[in-house]
C-alpha cells in the first residue's frame, strides 16, 4: 500500500469551513489587487549573481555536476536541520518568509529570508570553512551580504540590523554569527535597482560585459566548468558602494547561543527529512546520493504570486481574530514535536471558535492547486491529507487545516479542517519510515525504499525509472 493511502486510513473526517474561506477569499482579493506581479521579475539570489542568472538562461541545457549537486542537496539539509534550532531563539517569528519589492517601491524583486527573530532578518550560509573577519567576508562571500542586505531593503519593516550566520558543513558544523547593520538604505536600493536594469539590457543584448564576473568561477560552476561563458574575459563586481553602506561586526554572544542550542539538542545524528522525502523516499536518495535533479518542469501560473498572497491573507487573518500565537504556545509546540529528524516548516495558528474560545493550537498547509475541474475542489486531494497527516504526527496533534486556492477556478479559495486519529500509530510510520531512509543512504541500497507515489514520475521521465523498475514489484509502475 502506498503511504498516501495508508495515511488516508487515519483521516477521521474533515470539513470544508465556509467562515474561515470566505474571510480567506476577501483577503486574497486585497493581495492580488495590490500585488500585481510583472510577468517577469527577479530572485534576489538572482541579482547577487547577475552572470550565473544570464548563463542559466542562455545554456539552460548546462546541468550542475554531480558534486556541486550533492554539495547544494548537503547544504539543503543542513539549513532544514538548522531551522529546529533557531526556532528555539526568542522571540523567533517565522521562517521562509517570501517578500515582494512590489510592497516597497521595488518591483520585479522577490526573494525568501530564512527567518526573522524579533526585528531582524537572519540568513543562514553553509560554507566549507568559517570567515574570520568581515574582510574576509566581503572578498569571498559578497554575494551574501548584498542578499541580506537587498532583503533589508525589499522588506516593508526595513529592519536595519540584521544578522548573517555562516556555519561548516562538516562536523563538527560550528557557527560564526556577524551582525550587519545597513547604514545606508537609498544606496542598497540604489544598488539592487540598477543590478535589475543591468539584467534587463544583457537579457535583451546578449552581452554580458556590463554584469561583472560570475562569483563562483573557480570555485565550483557549471558553466565554467563546460566553457559555455565568458567570465573570465568580465571583471569582479565592484564592491565599494556595498562596503560603505554596511557595517560588521563579529556578534559572540550570538554564535555562543546557537553552540549552546546546538548541544542541548544533542543530535547525533544530522540527517532531516522533509515530509515530502517521507512520501517520496526515492526522489531524496536520488538527490543526495546520486546528485540528481528531477526533471524541470514549467509551471503555466505564477505559482510564487499565490503563494505569497496566501501566505499574507493567513497571516492577516490571524492576527485580525487573534489567532496568533503567543510566545509561550510556540515553544511548547518546539518541545512538542515527536520525530526530531523531521523537518516542518512552521505554520501553526491558535483556531478559535464558538466551541474553543480560548483556541486550538494546530498545523496548517498552504497549497495552490492548478486543476480545473471543479468537482474535485469540494474535497482536499490524498497528497494534501498524507502531508499535514505527517506534520500532526510529528507534532503528536490531532487536527489540522489545509488552505487551497485554485487559480484556474476563478480563484476559488477553500479551507478544509482535518482530524486525524490514533496519532500514535501515525507517528510510528513517520519513524519506520526514516530509519528505512538512513538505512538505504547508508548501504546506497536504493530499491530498498518503497516506491514513490506514481503520479511523481514525471509521466516517465524521472530519471530512475529504468533503476527503480527493474526489479518486478520494486518500482512505481512494475
Amino acid at each position: 500500500m502506498e503511504i498516501i493511502e495508508e495515511i488516508q486510513r487515519f483521516v477521521q473526517n474533515y470539513s470544508s469551513d465556509e467562515s474561515i474561506a470566505s474571510i480567506i477569499t476577501e483577503e486574497m482579493k486585497k493581495q492580488l489587487e495590490e500585488l500585481p506581479h510583472p510577468p517577469n521579475y527577479y530572485y534576489v539570489t538572482d541579482l547577487t549573481n547577475p552572470a550565473q542568472t544570464f548563463f542559466s538562461r542562455l545554456n539552460p541545457e548546462v546541468k550542475k555536476s554531480k558534486e556541486l549537486a550533492l554539495k547544494l542537496a548537503q547544504g539543503k539539509r543542513l539549513h532544514n536541520l538548522t531551522g529546529g534550532w533557531f526556532r528555539k531563539l526568542d522571540n523567533f517569528i517565522v521562517d521562509e518568509g517570501t517578500i515582494d519589492g512590489f510592497l516597497n517601491g521595488l518591483p520585479g524583486v522577490r526573494g525568501k529570508i530564512d527567518y526573522r527573530v524579533g526585528g531582524s532578518i537572519f540568513e543562514l550560509k553553509t560554507k566549507d570553512y568559517l570567515p574570520e573577519t568581515p574582510e574576509e567576508i566581503f572578498s569571498s562571500f559578497p554575494q551574501d551580504l548584498e542578499q541580506l542586505a537587498f532583503y533589508s531593503v525589499i522588506h516593508p519593516s526595513k529592519p536595519k540590523i540584521n544578522y548573517l550566520v555562516f556555519m561548516e558543513n562538516s562536523p563538527p558544523y560550528e557557527f560564526k554569527a556577524f551582525k550587519v547593520t545597513t547604514k545606508e538604505f537609498g544606496t542598497i536600493k540604489s544598488i539592487l535597482k540598477n543590478r535589475m536594469s543591468e539584467l534587463n539590457k544583457t537579457i535583451e543584448t546578449k552581452d554580458p560585459s556590463r554584469l561583472g564576473r560570475c562569483r563562483y568561477y573557480g570555485g565550483g560552476c557549471q558553466f565554467e566548468d563546460s566553457k559555455s561563458c565568458s567570465c573570465e574575459n568580465l571583471k569582479p563586481i565592484d564592491t565599494n558602494l556595498l562596503q560603505r553602506s554596511l557595517e560588521i561586526n563579529f556578534d559572540k554572544k550570538f554564535t555562543d547561543k546557537l553552540e549552546e542550542i546546538k548541544k542541548e539538542s544533542q543530535t547525533s545524528d544530522y540527517s532531516i527529512f522533509t515530509t515530502y522525502e517521507i512520501i517520496a523516499p526515492r526522489k531524496r536518495y536520488m538527490k543526495t546520493i546520486l546528485g540528481i535533479d528531477s526533471p524541470y518542469r514549467e509551471e503555466k501560473l505564477d505559482i510564487d504570486k499565490y503563494k505569497t498572497c496566501l501566505w499574507s491573507s493567513v497571516k492577516n487573518f490571524q492576527k485580525k481574530y487573534d489567532m496568533e500565537l503567543s510566545k509561550f504556545d510556540k515553544q511548547a509546540v518546539i518541545e512538542s514535536q515527536r520525530e526530531s529528524r523531521t523537518w516542518i516548516g512552521f505554520r501553526w495558528l491558535n483556531l478559535k471558535s464558538s466551541i474553543h474560545k480560548e483556541g486550538q493550537i494546530v498545523p496548517y498547509l498552504l497549497k495552490v492547486n492548478q486543476l480545473s475541474n471543479a468537482q474535485y475542489s469540494t474535497s482536499p486531494n490524498g497528497y494534501y491529507l498524507a502531508e499535514l497527516g505527517l506534520v500532526c504526527a510529528a507534532y503528536g496533534k490531532s487536527k489540522g487545516l489545509i488552505f487551497i486556492i485554485y487559480p484556474n477556478l476563478d480563484e476559488l479559495v477553500q479551507v478544509f479542517q482535518i482530524t486525524y486519529k490514533n496519532i500514535t500509530a501515525l507517528t510510528k510510520i513517520i519513524t519506520e519510515r526514516i530509519d528505512c531512509l538512513e538505512n538505504a543512504e547508508k548501504n546506497h541500497d536504493l530499491l530498498s525504499l518503497p516506491s514513490c507515489p506514481k503520479f511523481m514520475n514525471e509521466n516517465g521521465e524521472c530519471p530512475l525509472m529504468d533503476e527503480c523498475n527493474s526489479i518486478k514489484g520494486k518500482g512505481c509502475t512494475s
